[in-house]
């Protein structure tokens, strides 16, 4: 699930506060610094912002193959078998 992104001033950004926890950790983890950036509006800071194409290719990148790879992880739940040839 990606995130609708904010627009300041003809920058397009995702406040990494406003995702969703599991995001939040990852992105704080695995999110080169450099690309955390503030934007000042009006009379805020915010300084969690990450622009949305940086977001996005993150999202693809990282956060989809990390979950895939702890679904993967998980033990299948199988249905009772039986031999065909008994």
């Amino acid at each position: 699930m990606e995130i609708n992104f904010e627009n300041y001033k003809g920058i397009e950004f995702v406040r990494i506060s406003s995702l969703p926890e599991d995001q939040k950790r990852m992105i704080w983890n695995s999110v080169d610094s450099q690309k955390i950036i503030k934007i000042l509006r009006d009379d805020e800071l915010l300084n969690d912002c990450l622009q949305y194409d940086d977001y996005q290719e993150w999202y693809k990148l990282r956060y989809r193959a990390a979950m895939n790879q702890a679904e993967s992880a998980q033990p299948l739940q199988s249905k009772s078998l039986k031999l065909a040839f008994e």
